[in-house]
């Protein structure tokens, strides 16, 4: 038999603990996403940016139309337009349904903050949330714009996008490749190029198959998320290795534009 919880109403989600002001600004030792969504006095927050900085593996499943979450014994599934997410072998009721919005899915702030294992505090008055980890950055989540999404004639297809993987891919390691900045011109920015010649290659040599996204920043910009997952340490903590791609759009081409990587190591949870 399912245990289900109610969560609570929308002023008890955002307020029910002691708020504190965030700020105004990501450090050194803070992340900014500032794309959530304010609705019914409810924080939504972008479902895969906040995972991720928090360690969690973030999978889609088309044909069910739902999403997994990972971190150490954390398992969770959402379903699209569904207020029920399985939590192990527990059903939990949100007040809301998971939704997405122009390729992006929300979920309400503090359920996937606090099954997650992070405390959360809300400030009214600047619309912001701040994430507290016990290891990892704090993440400020803000409630932003409306992002403006290219027409869908002007988005990367997905046989772009599957060939721009491929190409990431051979540019881990260039020693083999004569003519670097011809070998990868249509595909890459001039930037992008410099930094793959300067370094030999990108910084890490594996190969990502997998890829979501890209997600439309606005018209001209994107996003090409990766995650790798590189097993357990010696304690049993989970290590996931990220590679993420900011794409522009260049002359009507969608081009990558950088690449960075981040290694998150999951502690098994209590």
């Amino acid at each position: 038999m399912n245990n289900k919880t109610i969560l609570s109403t929308a002023a008890a989600l955002l307020l029910a603990v002691p708020a504190f002001a965030a700020p105004g600004s990501a450090d050194d030792h803070t992340v900014l996403i500032d794309h959530a969504r304010a609705e019914n006095n409810r924080m939504l927050i972008p479902l895969r940016d906040v995972a991720q900085n928090m360690g969690a593996t973030v999978e889609w499943n088309r044909q069910q139309n739902s999403i997994r979450i990972t971190k150490g014994d954390t398992d969770m599934q959402l379903t699209i337009d569904s207020k029920i997410v399985r939590l192990g072998s527990s059903d939990i009721e949100l007040d809301a349904p998971v939704k997405v919005v122009r390729t992006t899915t929300y979920v309400p702030l503090r359920f996937v903050s606090q099954t997650l294992g992070a405390e959360v505090s809300w400030n009214q008055q600047t619309q912001e949330a701040t994430i507290k980890q016990q290891e990892g950055n704090d993440i400020v989540v803000r409630v932003g714009q409306e992002r403006e999404e290219p027409a869908a004639a002007d988005k990367a297809t997905a046989a772009w996008t599957k060939l721009l993987n491929e190409k990431l891919n051979e540019a881990a390691d260039v020693s083999k490749i004569k003519q670097i900045r011809a070998h990868f011109k249509p595909y890459f920015t001039d930037r992008l190029i410099n930094a793959i010649i300067a370094d030999k290659g990108l910084k890490e040599k594996r190969r990502f198959d997998a890829y979501y996204g890209p997600y439309y920043m606005s018209k001209t910009t994107a996003k090409l998320s990766q995650s790798l997952d590189m097993g357990r340490t010696k304690w049993g903590e989970t290590i996931n290795l990220y590679r993420e791609t900011e794409l522009v759009r260049v002359d009507g081409v969608w081009k990558a534009d950088s690449v960075t990587f981040r290694e998150i190591v999951t502690p098994i949870a209590p």
